[in-house]
């Protein structure tokens, strides 16, 4: 009698459990990150509601100041790179929190723009998208 049949008639007779089966927990969709341009820190978070109702803003975990909403796709640079902290700083305080940006092209139709890498980037960037910012409370 092969293992199968065994464990079937353990179960039958009661001195085997059945297998529970397993039941997957449903969470939030995804979490946001948070950055916070004092300590130069991201955090992210999920919240148990919509994810067009998650906060603009929570309080820093780390020095309990602003934390920014800053989309599910930001990446933060290290703590130790000021350049790029300031051009983080830069795009949130014009409205741009990492959120999709469309470039319209007549030939092939839009595409995603990708953020700028420098400062000086950000700043013609600003400029050619400002129309798709966003209002920050700051």
């Amino acid at each position: 009698m092969d293992k199968q049949s065994r464990m079937e008639l353990r179960r039958k007779a009661g001195l085997r459990d059945l297998p529970k089966p397993n039941v997957k927990v449903l969470g939030p969709e995804y979490a946001m990150s948070f950055a916070c341009l004092n300590c130069k820190t991201s955090n992210m978070r999920h919240f148990d509601i919509d994810p067009c109702d998650y906060p603009d803003s929570i309080e820093c975990p780390v020095c309990n100041n602003l934390a920014i909403n800053v989309g599910r796709h930001f990446k933060p640079p290290k703590k130790t790179d000021n350049a790029q902290w300031k051009k983080v700083e830069y795009l949130i305080k014009h409205g741009f929190v990492f959120q999709t940006i469309f470039e319209r092209r007549d030939d092939t139709g839009d595409y995603k723009a990708s953020y700028p890498k420098t400062l000086a980037e950000a700043k013609d960037f600003v400029v050619k998208y400002k129309r798709q910012s966003v209002q920050v409370a700051l």
